[in-house]
């Protein structure tokens, strides 16, 4: 598979497993949905990534550290979030917002936007404060490091890619229910086809709808989702698709513990205790539609055209408790509530790509070049936010505060909204010299513009990559890549006192070197990373600035696959030192970056044993080590780990149906641990237990 097709045909003839496999040797496309079989059942490797400029590439040819959570490692451990899919990579912990409400993701040790950073597809910028789902998701990928040549103006932290389910050469028709202990339920519904004389139609339907408990006391709420993925080869040359999705969750918000506060603690407080008062909204609405055209000009050169619309809008009620005071109130538990309400968030993505690819044979070197422009429009508009006097609460035994009850500010805070427009003009050449060795060249130019408030800025830069790729053996990659980018320093979080406001982009540059190997059934893959960049962080007088460089270096590794016919494994760890540097504060220089634990990894695994070969049993283990809450190191956050077991089991139903059911318990020790980092702290969530039924025709 050549490094990059980018703009390969995107539909194959369903009919028969020889024709899907002719047209995708014709395409240079392979399936993404395609499962590694193992003795009936599915194993955890998958072979081809989606995210950036390696969409469909084999994982062996691509030079970055991508992790890949396919269908079936999310299914064995009943994952409903993109949180139980990303603590499978190591590295990544969360910041600011509670994991109830939505996601903040860090990865290696910088901010992932939640506007720049999460894709669908491989394509469209979706808006990552209103939760996404995955139960119409194929897999969940990301893609770590600095990713400017696709993907423009992002932070270095990585890309979250998630892919939708699609219809293939099996029909599916699926039906499931879930709940956990703490009385969530919920049922949902896949459907796919491909149909037409040539099976040239291809439709995936999927539908979930649910009611959410949470082990924290009070917080509750549901959600539901929508989404259909279309396909139509509509000739030999044009391939058409469209994804459209819709997704609405409401539940409580449930209040943070300001750092000054957690400072004064021995421990984490009761992971079951809401402080923010009852009915405290967190209301999210989004709907993300993605249309693509492939068309094949001649033998080997194809031209891409993609766009799309992600908008989102949210409600939300903000909490932190603080002590009154330092001296008693860590004893007594008496404190207050603080915080605000801003009712209405809204968020629009506007996306646009256009792109030819080709090959040029020149001296014995086959290139495979790309040339593309891509637009991406983010509009924010004007945010009202209504603080509200504060009120007393009690730490150590809450009491029931109505939302309705708190006295609110006459005249708001007003966020300014904001548009930014991030267009890029790029070129790559993948010259493959022989069998084994490939040389990479790529240049993106940046036209960035932004308004704000009547004032704004513009930026225009260069921004290159360059790598090689050498293949010793069929099964065995080395490779070596440099890539420099921009990314937005982001939006000033919850918390800050410039909170909404959003910094200028900043420079980075990143060198990886890296390894790949098949052993047995699966793939184990080392990595090592230098990321030089502007610093960003909550300085001492609460404001959110760029101000100095952080450099982030260190050593990932991961083994994911079969490792016996019976035996999948998912194993990964991290190293990483992030240190400030240049920030103007002595106290500070050579301080670790905030938010970074130095030692993360993750371990899960699946056993299938002979004598009973529809039973599977299922056990993991996740960490994330010690790591500091603020730029100055002041207040420590200690590691920990949570344990996971499962199990599930097929029952064989009549006209070959399937009956799956499953059952899966988190954090089965009950560990106490913080879930975030930042100036507002949330606990990690209690022992959790979760179970489904999924049939299957």
């Amino acid at each position: 598979m050549p490094i990059l097709l980018i703009a390969a045909l995107a539909a194959e003839p369903a009919a028969a497993t020889e024709a899907l496999a002719t047209a995708v040797d014709q395409a240079g496309e392979r399936p993404l949905d395609e499962e590694i079989v193992v003795n009936g059942r599915r194993g955890f490797r998958t072979e081809a990534v989606q995210v950036g400029a390696f969409r469909n590439q084999s994982i062996l040819d691509t030079p970055a550290t991508i992790a890949v959570m396919p269908r079936t490692l999310l299914d064995a451990q009943g994952a409903v979030g993109l949180e139980e899919a990303l603590r499978n990579t190591p590295g990544v912990t969360q910041q600011a917002t509670s994991p109830i409400t939505s996601n903040n993701f860090v990865a290696r040790g910088v901010l992932m936007n939640a506007r720049t950073n999460y894709r669908l597809n491989g394509a469209l910028q979706v808006v990552n404060l209103s939760p996404i789902p995955i139960e119409n998701k194929q897999r969940v990928e990301l893609l770590k490091g600095v990713s400017a040549l696709y993907y423009g103006i992002a932070t270095p932290s990585g890309i979250v890619n998630v892919v939708a389910k699609r219809a293939g050469s099996r029909p599916v028709t699926s039906a499931y229910a879930n709940g956990d202990a703490e009385g969530s339920y919920g049922i949902g519904v896949d459907l796919g086809r491909r149909f037409g004389t040539d099976g040239q139609f291809g439709a995936r339907l999927n539908g979930y709808s649910g009611h959410i408990e949470t082990p924290i006391d009070g917080v509750n709420g549901g959600r539901y989702m929508v989404s259909g993925a279309f396909d139509w080869q509509a000739s030999e040359r044009l391939a058409l698709k469209l994804d459209v999705e819709h997704y609405w969750r409401d539940t409580d918000e449930p209040g943070s513990i300001t750092l000054a506060a957690a400072r004064l603690l021995s421990g984490v407080p009761d992971p079951h205790h809401r402080y923010a008062p009852v009915d405290a909204p967190y209301r999210t609405w989004s709907t993300n539609l993605l249309g693509r055209a492939d068309y094949a000009l001649a033998t080997d050169w194809s031209l891409r055209v993609e766009g799309g619309l992600a908008a989102s809008r949210r409600q939300r009620s903000r909490a932190d408790f603080s002590f009154t005071s330092a001296t008693t109130g860590p004893r007594t538990g008496a404190g207050r509530l603080s915080g605000n309400y801003t009712p209405d968030q809204s968020y629009r993505n506007e996306y646009v790509r256009g792109e030819l690819a080709g090959t040029l044979p020149t001296f014995g070197i086959r290139h495979e070049l790309l040339f593309g422009v891509a637009r991406n429009r983010q509009v924010q508009r004007d945010q009202h936010q209504y603080s509200y006097t504060p009120v007393a609460q009690n730490l150590f035994e809450p009491v029931a505060i109505p939302f309705r009850s708190l006295v609110f500010a006459a005249t708001p805070r007003l966020q300014p909204g904001s548009v930014n427009v991030d267009t890029g003009l790029y070129a790559l050449d993948l010259a493959h010299v022989g069998e084994r060795l490939l040389l990479i060249g790529g240049v993106r130019r940046v036209l960035y513009d932004t308004e704000r408030d009547r004032a704004g800025f513009t930026l225009r830069a260069w921004t290159p990559t360059a790598g090689a790729v050498f293949r010793p053996s069929s099964g065995s990659s080395l490779y070596v890549t440099y890539i420099e980018g921009l990314e937005s320093a982001g939006t000033a979080p919850a918390g800050a006192s410039n909170e909404g406001d959003v910094l200028p982009p900043v420079t980075s540059r990143q060198t990886e070197v890296g390894a790949r190997m098949q052993i047995a059934g699966a793939l184990a893959s080392v990595a090592w990373f230098h990321i030089d960049r502007g610093l960003d962080y909550l300085n001492a007088a609460n404001l959110y600035v760029v101000d100095g460089r952080a450099r982030h270096r260190g050593v990932e590794a991961s083994l994911q696959g079969n490792v016996t016919p019976r035996l999948s494994v998912s194993l990964a760890g991290q190293y990483l030192d992030a240190i400030q540097r240049q920030t103007g504060v002595v106290a500070q220089n050579g301080k670790r970056v905030d938010n970074a634990p130095r030692w993360s990894g993750s371990a899960f695994a699946e056993y299938r044993p002979a004598p009973l070969p529809d039973l599977a049993v299922s056990a993991g283990a996740f960490y994330t080590g010690a790591r500091y809450a603020d730029a100055l190191n002041s207040f420590r956050l200690p590691g920990y780990v949570t344990v996971s077991l499962g199990a599930s089991y097929r029952v064989h139903l009549d006209r070959g149906g399937t009956l799956t059911l499953r059952v899966n318990g988190d954090n089965l020790a009950d560990r106490r641990y913080w879930a975030t980092g930042g100036a507002n702290l949330y606990a990690g969530l209690a022992r959790q237990v979760r179970f489904s039924a999924a049939t299957e025709f």
